[in-house]
């Protein structure tokens, strides 16, 4: 499980989408260490800058919206392994 956070978007459907260097190195890395790409699960909270940065002021509504969504993935994924949250 790879948890990341990013200070812009750059998930499917954005503008920046194909700027994303971060998911697909990460990917490949572990593909070379012998994990298979199926067993890796990347998990990210976007826009975390937008509180920070005032041209990003306008998507504070959404990086609050993409970190409940990590934090709820993160919280499901813990509960089908059994962890305790």
């Amino acid at each position: 499980v790879v948890i990341s956070s990013r200070g812009g978007a750059y998930g499917p459907g954005t503008p920046r989408e194909g700027w994303d260097f971060q998911t697909p190195y990460l990917r490949a890395y572990f593909r070379r260490l012998g994990v298979a790409e199926d067993a890796v699960r990347v998990i990210g909270a976007e826009l975390t800058l937008a509180h920070l940065v005032p041209h990003l002021a306008r998507f504070r509504p959404l990086a609050a919206a993409s970190l409940d969504a990590a934090r709820a993935e993160v919280t499901a994924l813990a509960g089908a392994c059994g962890a305790v949250t």
